[in-house]
């Protein structure tokens, strides 16, 4: 009896701890997969977070790249705007070295040109002056004589000297130009006008000595007082030239203001008188 009475106590007490082991149980179970939701959304969100990272670091990278290749572009376009840059000032420095030496060689041609037409009358002139001395004698006296020659040879002194100096004033305003041509400035104006200036200067160089051959001539005419008359008509013209050839260099002077800094060219009137 009794072990009935403690097998029917025994089952009466597992059927009231039953529903306690199945209610654990469950709750262990929904414990469990919370945990495992948990950990998958743990998971994903550690997935999610890695795969943006990679993907901003992907990015991050190819914009690097693309910088660096568009930094290397430019790079290589500023060199290469550089370097055709320096070829183009080099062959403009080339071009305007060419003209500046043709201008100055043009410049000497023509000087020389001009020196080797005159020269031989010039040294003419001087080895006859003991003969127009003596012509002269006959005509006017030996003191009359000797103050026609040495007027007329210091008036061909002065003129000369002033030439000279228009000569070294042209080359001053011609090394002007250059040095303004060098810094960029368009000096073909310029230039045109100096050319014409020195075409003047040779002009009245040719004048003197056209004059010097009037003299000669007037000293062996006969009526020596009229034939001087003319010489003197000459040399004024002659007077007349270096101012116009010096007049021009006054004006490419002018001409030259506000071309930049260079050398302070002087345009004191030669004196001719």
């Amino acid at each position: 009896m009794r072990k009935i009475t403690a097998i029917i106590i025994g089952s009466s007490l597992a059927l009231q701890v039953a529903p306690l082991a199945v209610f654990a149980a469950f709750h262990e179970a929904v414990k469990e997969k919370r945990e495992a939701v948990k950990q998958e959304v743990q998971d994903k969100r550690e997935a999610l977070r890695q795969d943006v990272k990679d993907k901003r670091d992907t990015l991050k990278q190819e914009v690097k790249q693309k910088g660096d290749a568009l930094k290397q572009g430019l790079r290589e376009k500023k060199e290469a705007a550089a370097e055709e840059l320096k070829n183009r000032s080099q062959a403009v420095r080339e071009e305007l070295k060419k003209k500046q030496e043709t201008f100055r060689e043009e410049l000497k041609q023509k000087r020389e040109a001009v020196k080797q037409e005159l020269q031989d009358k010039r040294e003419k002139f001087k080895e006859e002056a003991q003969a127009r001395k003596e012509e002269l004698k006959k005509k006017l006296g030996e003191k009359r004589a000797e103050n026609i020659e040495r007027f007329f040879n210091q008036m061909a002194v002065k003129f000369e000297a002033a030439l000279s100096r228009l000569k070294s004033l042209s080359d001053r305003i011609a090394s002007r130009l250059s040095k303004a041509e060098e810094n960029g400035r368009d000096v073909a104006a310029l230039r045109q006008k100096l050319v014409e200036a020195n075409d003047k200067i040779a002009a009245a160089e040719r004048s003197l000595e056209d004059a010097k051959t009037k003299y000669a001539e007037a000293v062996g005419d006969p009526d020596f007082k009229a034939a001087f008359k003319k010489v003197r008509e000459v040399v004024d013209g002659v007077k007349e030239k270096v101012k116009e050839a010096h007049q021009a260099l006054v004006n490419v002077t002018s001409s030259t203001k506000g071309l930049g800094e260079g050398e302070r060219v002087s345009t004191t009137t030669p004196a001719t008188q």
